[in-house]
């Protein structure tokens, strides 16, 4: 009896609970996947989304182990207790409907669409769309949108109010490929599975061959936080994906190994 008793604890399932980011998440699906297979399934993930902004909240309030993050750290006094890992770049790309077949904008083009100065398409040379400009963005908890207006946009600007919000990078796809009008931005992971016009920006075309070689001016990096340092399963997973060959290999499919 005491034979059989005494493998339970050996083998007992040790849980990492996380949330946050969504354009990071597919990410940290192929990744919790591919560490719980080499953990023989003796770590077991709970993995939620909601935007960086709720990750960040979770993790200081103790409700998760991870918070996963799509923008640099605010340097806030809010976050002082927190600690960014680094584990991949992306690059944010703009979108049109494929309808609109627009090769590329500067920066300064970029930020008067976004920030609700240029409203028609008419004031933008090669369009393919006519009419009001649909501009497309995420909600105010998205890391995305944060990184989206530190890289793209000049002088610190924001996004219109006038936009619509949709919550995750998937969203702001699926609208933007219903919109003959639309504009939008996502993480090149979306964008590069098809089905909208991706734009380039000061005729560098958004891409992760471009974004590596830091050509593209959109390129912002996914983290994981934790409430100071990471310890126990959390830590061991990190440093798995900081540190393994194997974790490089999942990142540098559609990401950027930091």
């Amino acid at each position: 009896m005491l034979a059989i008793a005494l493998p339970a604890v050996a083998f007992a399932t040790q849980v990492i609970s996380m949330s946050g980011s969504t354009a990071a998440f597919p990410l940290i699906e192929l990744l919790t996947s591919k560490y719980s297979a080499l953990q023989h399934h003796k770590v077991k993930f709970i993995v939620a989304q909601g935007g960086s902004t709720v990750g960040i909240n979770d993790v200081l309030a103790g409700r998760v182990s991870i918070a996963g993050l799509s923008r640099d750290p605010l340097f806030t006094p809010s976050e002082a207790p927190l600690i960014f890992y680094p584990i991949a770049k992306y690059a944010i790309c703009v979108i049109t409907n494929k309808a609109n077949t627009l090769a590329s904008l500067t920066q300064a083009q970029l930020t008067a669409i976004f920030t609700g100065k240029t409203r028609s398409w008419s004031g933008i040379p090669g369009a393919g769309a006519s009419g009001s400009i649909d501009l497309i963005s995420r909600t105010s908890v998205a890391g995305v949108l944060t990184s989206f207006q530190t890289a793209l946009l000049l002088e610190g600007k924001k996004v219109s109010s006038i936009a619509a919000e949709e919550s995750s990078d998937g969203l702001v796809k699926q609208a933007v490929e219903n919109d003959p009008n639309a504009i939008g931005f996502v993480s090149n992971y979306q964008s590069d599975k098809g089905g909208v016009n991706v734009l380039g920006v000061n005729g560098v075309a958004c891409n992760k061959t471009n974004a590596a070689a830091g050509t593209y001016p959109g390129v912002a990096r996914f983290y994981e936080v934790t409430k100071g340092r990471a310890a126990g399963a959390a830590a061991g997973f990190i440093s798995w994906i900081r540190g393994t060959a194997a974790a490089r290999k999942i990142i540098s499919t559609q990401w950027i190994p930091y």
